[in-house]
């Protein structure tokens, strides 16, 4: 952690963090709450390279795990692979989507328990920012790694596994990525307020990337699903964020997607910014901001 946000308070007065203290306007003070947390995520990471590679050896080895089951799977003739040729192209991108709803979802919620335990959320929480600033500083570094992790496993598929992209619209994958996580992150903040609270965001986060990866068709076409399903399906930004994000890379028709995920963005991360700042208040009434 860097020196400006273990600075300790002195004696009778609130914690101050001396990133924070030069903004006099909320606006402002969020945006150098969030930069603040953002270099002191980096900075904390920047010596974690063996832990990043075998993050990605792991997820390459689980890409190819896939790759060989697609060669024995018989499937039926009528199988809509939203434009993908292939199963293996269906599934692994399905699965480079998967790793960033994680990262939007469990890692943040991994995250933020780490801050109350090391008692690092209190003193933050204390600082003359809004807890918007709070909620989306907390999430950056995971935000931005896991588009890095996606992009990187997108080319180590397209380079040593086969995946077929020669007609991919790559400004579309991009736009369709960033929009997908960006519409996964309010998930992942009103965890983080419901771990802040009650302690319990973990297992309830990975609850949701099970749920989330079936009703969104990361595996297999959600047409394969009960009947039932098939509405909530058909809204989920996940499912939406999904099928644009295979068409992009197939050069089929992603630009339908994009409004309907810039809607869902604008509206959720708002909410859940607001979400998450109502649960900080209510931690700090109960006086569990710090957990052992």
């Amino acid at each position: 952690m860097s020196s400006a946000l273990r600075a300790a308070p002195a004696a009778g007065r609130p914690p101050r963090v001396d990133a924070f203290r030069a903004a006099p306007g909320g606006g402002r003070a969020g945006g150098r709450a969030v930069g603040a947390l953002l270099r002191r995520d980096l900075a904390e990471r920047r010596g974690l390279r063996l832990s990043f590679l075998l993050d990605l050896l792991f997820g390459f080895l689980n890409l190819l795990v896939f790759l060989f089951v697609s060669r024995v799977l018989m499937l039926a003739p009528t199988a809509d692979f939203a434009g993908a040729g292939r199963y293996f192209d269906f599934v692994a991108v399905g699965i480079v989507f998967l790793l960033v709803i994680q990262a939007a979802t469990v890692q943040v919620v991994a995250r933020v328990a780490a801050e109350q335990r090391d008692g690092t959320l209190e003193l933050l929480a204390a600082q003359p920012v809004p807890g918007w600033a709070l909620a989306f500083g907390l999430v950056g570094y995971p935000f931005a790694f896991a588009l890095l992790r996606a992009g990187i496993y997108l080319g180590l598929l397209a380079g040593f596994l086969g995946l077929h992209v020669d007609n991919a619209d790559w400004p579309g994958v991009v736009v369709t990525l960033v929009l997908a996580a960006l519409c996964a992150l309010p998930f992942g903040v009103v965890l983080m307020g419901l771990a802040v609270v009650v302690g319990h965001g973990d297992p309830v986060a990975r609850l949701l990337v099970v749920a989330l990866s079936f009703l969104s068709g990361t595996y297999f076409p959600t047409a394969a699903l009960p009947d039932v399903l098939h509405p909530l399906c058909a809204v989920l930004p996940t499912r939406v964020a999904l099928d644009g994000l295979r068409h992009a890379l197939t050069g089929g028709g992603w630009v339908g997607a994009t409004p309907a995920l810039a809607g869902t963005a604008a509206v959720l991360l708002p909410l859940s910014a607001w979400t998450f700042d109502r649960a900080l208040g209510l931690a700090r009434r109960r006086g569990v901001l710090t957990r052992g």
